[in-house]
């Protein structure tokens, strides 16, 4: 039985790999005055005009235009945000550092002030 299950095991194994083959290519002397077909599709492509050329270069230019102008003004919010954030860190840091030092002499004048009044 060991032998069976072995034997159904390596037949899927061996279905799913193809067999390698060589492929058989085959080489041919062309007349000196071969001439290749041309077909219509490739004549009107080769014919498009420098209007039609300048018209897809100009579409280009515009979306891409178009792009680089919505990423500056995403920019511009970005920077503007970032410079307002730390205008307002600053001023509360400097709020932060001056707050004592005006507490402490509003304390002095109002301990001065009241020394002199029995």
């Amino acid at each position: 039985m060991g032998a069976q299950e072995q034997e159904e095991d390596e037949a899927p194994s061996a279905r799913k790999r193809p067999n390698k083959t060589s492929k058989e290519v085959y080489f041919s002397v062309l007349p000196d005055k071969y001439e290749p077909l041309i077909e219509e599709a490739e004549e009107e492509e080769r014919e498009e005009t420098l209007h039609e050329r300048r018209r897809r270069k100009e579409e280009k230019r515009r979306k891409k235009k178009e792009k680089h102008k919505k990423y500056r003004k995403n920019i511009r919010k970005a920077f503007g945000f970032a410079w307002r954030c730390l205008v307002v860190g600053l001023q509360s840091m400097a709020s932060g550092y001056a707050t004592p030092f005006s507490a402490a002499a509003a304390a002095a004048a109002a301990a001065a002030g009241n020394a002199g009044v029995p």
